[in-house]
């Protein structure tokens, strides 16, 4: 007798219906020939071997050859069971890589979150290994609250030994502008261009616009985002752009 739900589970696995009906029904016998199996599953002989080819391709079966009959035998449901782990365990290897497939052709923005000064500094390590022109909005007494000086220098001796040209925005702060612009000088400062935005505009968050990346850093939390996605990487460009030619 035909058990839906065990019907319904084999089908959840990859088996059709009919197929998880034979399955069953070499359950708990040694072995079975088609003209038994057919009457034992309901099933017509000519579709049985339709579906015991299926049975035999997903290993669910085995087949004996005895004299001029050919028996099948139900191969045992943790062998079964182990298989089906064993195929979804080659999927979860390669599921990163179909997904980027994925986010490529759907255009998907990839979103990560990152936490701590640890985490930031990851991010301002990935600039640099960015190739062509970078774009920032950088409030300096911000960043100064969580980095030191000497960590400033090293970023932005950095910056220097890297081919790509910079733009900075920063926030206005007269005295800390001036100290950034004698460190920039210092290292080094034929890649790096600067424009201090007007005295009203206030932010927290240093902007980073690399690639075709977007970085938002919360300096206050020590908290950030970064966006990959070459689209809105070109909106902030544009905005930035704009901003630039207003100050």
């Amino acid at each position: 007798m035909e058990n839906p739900a065990l019907v319904e589970t084999l089908a959840e696995m990859g088996l059709n219906k009919k197929s998880a009906a034979l399955y069953l029904s070499l359950l708990g016998k040694s072995r079975m020939g088609v003209a038994e199996l057919a009457r034992e599953s309901g099933i017509k002989r000519a579709t049985c071997y339709e579906h015991l080819d299926e049975l035999l391709q997903k290993d669910f079966v085995t087949r004996t050859p005895i004299g001029k009959r050919t028996y099948y035998s139900a191969v045992g449901p943790d062998k079964v069971l182990a298989a089906f782990k064993k195929k979804t365990a080659k999927l979860e290897e390669r599921v990163d890589e179909m997904l980027a497939l994925h986010e490529r052709a759907t255009n998907k923005p990839k979103v990560i979150f990152y936490e701590g000064k640890r985490e930031m500094r990851r991010i301002y390590d990935d600039l640099f290994k960015t190739v062509g022109d970078t774009y920032s909005i950088f409030p300096a007494e911000e960043f100064f609250k969580s980095f030191s000086r000497q960590e400033y220098d090293e970023f932005d001796k950095e910056n220097s030994a890297h081919a790509f040209k910079t733009r900075d925005l920063f926030i206005a702060n007269p005295k800390l502008n001036r100290e950034l612009r004698q460190m920039r000088e210092k290292n080094g400062y034929d890649n790096k261009a600067d424009k201090r935005l007007p005295d009203w505009f206030k932010s927290n968050v240093d902007v980073l616009i690399f690639s075709d990346k977007v970085a938002l850093i919360s300096l206050r939390d020590l908290s950030a985002i970064v966006i990959e996605n070459q689209d809105i990487a070109e909106l902030f460009k544009n905005m930035h752009q704009f901003m630039w030619k207003g100050v």
